[in-house]
């Protein structure tokens, strides 16, 4: 019977097919939301969870608000910023996707940063029922603990406080700085951090168990990173000694570990921001120790267009055959440019966690533990 005007109920037959479309799990029936640097992330996680939906036999839309086209947060005249939902969220669970760090748009991370709490809020403001926000790259992880001797904040513990407040019940994040972040989250809110384990170890699968191969760590803070992979590969391990007296200049102490007979290096780090942690260890084992084949796994990669002449040097010169690294930070057309350099699409792991934590299914299962 067709209907005259709005109706303020629903009928059970509406309910359950409406419930179905939008793909009700535990926690809520499950929508994507995008923060304006955050689309093509949305875009591509969307993607691949459609088609692990299709590989299943239920070809569903996930509903996704925020687009390049239709962007969630307004930018008013006086610089202030607004969130807008354009549809109902109540019941949902909500899922906030937002690049901080972006090599590609005008936004600093702290605008972005107070894009993703406006979000966050307006999302809580009109019941959505869980928040689980989506950053590829954590910001401000690097600063979990102030320098030595410097008046400094904790600012990681600051953001996690921010997302308490805005009220997100969830962060999911991949391969962070450090896991002492999960004390500053926990309990209020759960931090699920994504090992780069997977993806190194399914990339240099075929140098498994080769005697001449050898995994290098760029420094200390990343060797049991550094020395899980060698384990998972059953290769040996170096670590690279470095003392960084200022903010930005690195002094390159040597390589800890035997690189004797070695023809080949893997060298790992979790990020690079100026390369020259990298680019110092790289120039070491291939003139010191003679090593001609070198490539590096970098989960993050902050480098600036000013930087790439660093990078190509040491292809040419000092042995670097490829960088393999992510799309965690959205990357400038001048390092996309490079053949040396390749991209690995997070789409699909992120769109594998989503669907287990929709379903209150265990995430550690499903990867490698590190």
């Amino acid at each position: 019977m067709k209907q005259h005007g709005p109706s303020l109920f629903i009928t059970p037959e509406q309910f359950e097919e409406k419930k179905a479309f939008e793909i009700s799990g535990p926690n809520g029936w499950i929508l994507f939301v995008a923060c304006n640097d955050g689309a093509a992330l949305a875009r591509s996680v969307k993607r691949e969870y459609e088609y692990l939906l299709s590989k299943n036999n239920s070809p569903k839309q996930i509903p996704l608000l925020g687009t390049a086209q239709n962007p969630l947060t307004r930018i008013f005249s006086d610089s202030e910023s607004c969130s807008r939902l354009d549809k109902p969220v109540a019941g949902s669970n909500a899922y906030v996707f937002q690049c901080v760090h972006h090599n590609s748009s005008s936004n600093s991370v702290n605008e972005n940063i107070q894009q993703l709490l406006q979000t966050v809020r307006t999302l809580r403001a009109h019941r959505a029922k869980t928040i689980t926000v989506v950053i590829p790259y954590c910001p401000y992880s690097r600063q979990e603990k102030p320098s030595h001797m410097a008046r400094e904040a904790v600012l990681a513990r600051l953001f996690a406080d921010q997302l308490k407040i805005a009220g997100a019940d969830v962060f999911l994040t991949y391969h962070p700085h450090t896991p002492s972040l999960y004390g500053f989250y926990e309990p209020k809110v759960v931090l699920v951090s994504l090992s780069g384990l997977d993806l190194f170890a399914s990339v240099f699968s075929a140098m498994a168990g080769n005697s001449k191969t050898i995994a290098v760590s760029t420094d200390a803070g990343g060797a049991k990173f550094t020395i899980h992979f060698s384990d998972l590969l059953d290769i040996p391990y170096a670590i690279a000694n470095k003392f960084r007296p200022g903010r930005e200049k690195t002094d390159f102490l040597g390589i800890i570990g035997e690189l004797s007979e070695k023809s080949r290096a893997i060298i790992l780090d979790d990020e690079m921001v100026t390369g020259s942690s990298l680019v110092n260890t790289i120039k070491t084992i291939h003139q010191a120790y003679g090593i001609e084949e070198i490539f590096a796994a970098i989960s993050h990669n902050k480098i600036r267009k000013e930087t790439v002449p660093l990078l190509i040097k040491a292809h040419k010169e000092y042995g670097l055959k490829k960088i393999h690294t992510t799309d965690s930070i959205p990357q400038s057309e001048e390092v996309l440019s490079l053949e040396f350099i390749e991209v690995h699409s997070l789409g699909g792991v992120f769109a594998s966690t989503i669907n287990r934590l929709h379903y209150n299914r265990s995430v550690s299962e499903f990867f490698l533990q590190s």
